[in-house]
């Protein structure tokens, strides 16, 4: 008896112990790059009631955790200088050292952002040259969760060649690219997970909200509900096959569906709300392929405005810049002009950056590859979403907009294009990419000329044009570019129903 309370007392009291500890959020470890021109908010955990004391920027606040044992300060906005040192003091001490101000930018969406350095062109080569002490590296490790995370699984990195092989490509590209260009400290927060869904990254009361959403919720929910039979039939068979010396090619892969990237809000929870006190100046993202499947592309022109209105508000730090690269060409078994699943992405991308603020796209229907859904050609993907960055957001006299349809006029057989800027073609004077169809709604190839903006769409045999489509395949091979060889953005004249198209 006397030997079960002697224990019990020494949980209690390593209990206590660990929970007197002052923590705080992994957002701040040595090395890491703060948000400059904004209020600092430096929050973390301890025992209820316990005093804190932080010392940071030349400044000493007090505060006292409350009842969960939550506590923050917050620090006058900064600008950059010279490494600071954050100091935390409450029945333990932390000192957290060499933290710059610049600019912090998150890199989010699924595989095409998370693809690593050294998966790409040149992959062994790009590393070696990174040697770039003010520019640092966080990468988000957190499983999915249902529930809000108050952390992160991840600490900050200096750029060098073993810390970036394993970072974003394009993450890396455009903070490369952006600290060169304004000379300052910059942090890229990596936050991609491949293969990811875009409803995992938005709360599941956001999506609830909304019938679109519905089905996908109950879909997801039966999945987690069937889980462990489903397993158990996974390692029956395979177990079965074991016996009998009839051996699978692999393993079945057991992923637990409700911790994955799929499941609605999995993400949000695990990788964004730990992250909402932090300061940034914006997101890139790459997402777009997982929902690109049937009954869901159409509906994606309603999703991406809803994620980035959500990211804003929980953040509080207005309409911070969003930028996202445009699916690539990929599945070159999509010959036809009809509807397919990644135009429909395509569409839907351009609808959110006409319709949602400070938005913007990056065309990248010319830097894919047909037979692999990862190209590797990051680096022009990175300089396009930087030409928004740079142009919108830093002041720079860049172009970064792609042309894009405006309007059209039926001219008796022909159907006149006008575009927001001139254009020319790439490679050869032959105009290719367009598709006219007719009242049958059957899109034929097309012949074209440019005049400027303008280009002249027609098919000898269709005498009655009611319609024009450019680059509208899931790999297309249009050459329409504009002057500083930016992809025209594919688009369509017509709004016959789509494939996906269920509601509206």
């Amino acid at each position: 008896m006397k030997n079960k309370v002697f224990f019990t007392l020494l949980i209690v009291f390593f209990s206590v112990s660990l929970h007197s500890k002052v923590i705080v959020s992994s957002l701040f470890s040595d090395h890491g790059v703060i948000q400059r021109g904004i209020p600092i908010k430096v929050w973390g955990w301890a025992s209820p009631s316990e005093k804190i004391t932080v010392d940071f920027v030349g400044k000493t606040l007090e505060t006292v955790a409350d009842s969960k044992g939550d506590w923050s300060v917050t620090f006058p906005a900064q600008k950059v200088g010279e490494p600071k040192t954050l100091k935390i003091t409450g029945e333990n001490t932390l000192v957290i050292k060499d933290l710059l101000f610049g600019e912090v930018w998150v890199a989010s969406g699924q595989s095409n952002m998370e693809w690593s350095l050294k998966k790409i062109i040149d992959g062994d080569l790009e590393p070696l040259l990174a040697k770039d002490k003010q520019l640092r590296i966080l990468k988000v490790n957190n499983r999915g969760s249902q529930t809000p995370q108050k952390d992160i699984d991840g600490s900050w990195t200096i750029t060098n060649e073993n810390s970036v092989k394993d970072c974003s490509a394009v993450g890396y590209y455009f903070a490369r690219d952006l600290r060169r260009a304004l000379g300052v400290p910059v942090g890229l927060i990596v936050n991609a997970w491949g293969g990811s869904a875009a409803e995992a990254w938005v709360p599941r009361e956001t999506l609830e909200s909304d019938p679109r959403y519905h089905t996908y919720l109950k879909l997801y929910d039966r999945i987690v509900a069937n889980y462990n039979y489903e397993l158990a039939d996974r390692k029956k068979l395979f177990d079965k096959a074991k016996k009998t010396g009839k051996f699978p090619s692999r393993k079945p892969k057991q992923t637990d569906p409700r911790y994955s990237q799929l499941r609605p809000a999995n993400l949000w929870n695990s990788r964004i709300y730990p992250l909402l006190n932090y300061g940034i100046k914006g997101v890139i993202w790459y997402q777009g392929e997982t929902n690109a499947n049937k009954n869901r592309s159409y509906d994606y022109r309603y999703l991406p405005p809803v994620l980035i209105k959500t990211w804003r508000d929980r953040w509080g730090l207005g309409e911070f810049p969003f930028y996202w690269s445009q699916l690539t060409n990929f599945d070159k078994k999509e010959e036809s002009q009809g509807a397919n699943s990644w135009t429909e992405i395509r569409e839907s991308m351009t609808l959110t950056k006409q319709n949602v603020a400070n938005t913007g796209q990056a065309i990248t229907t010319d830097l894919g590859e047909a037979r692999d859904i990862h190209p590797r050609r990051k680096l022009e993907v990175a300089r396009r979403l930087l030409r928004w960055a740079l142009s919108k957001n830093y002041g720079y006299d860049l172009v970064s907009q792609s042309p894009e349809f405006l309007n059209y006029k039926v001219q008796t057989n022909k159907v006149l294009i006008i575009l927001d800027q001139k254009v020319k073609t790439l490679d050869v004077k032959d105009v290719l990419g367009f598709s006219v169809a007719g009242k049958d709604q059957r899109f034929m190839p097309a012949q074209a000329k440019i005049n400027g903006k303008h280009i002249l769409v027609w098919h000898e045999d269709i005498s009655n044009p009611l319609a024009v489509r450019y680059n509208w395949e899931n790999d297309p091979k249009g050459n329409v570019i504009s002057k500083i060889d930016l992809p025209l953005t594919p688009f369509r004249t017509d709004s016959w129903k789509l494939n996906s198209q269920i509601t509206d």
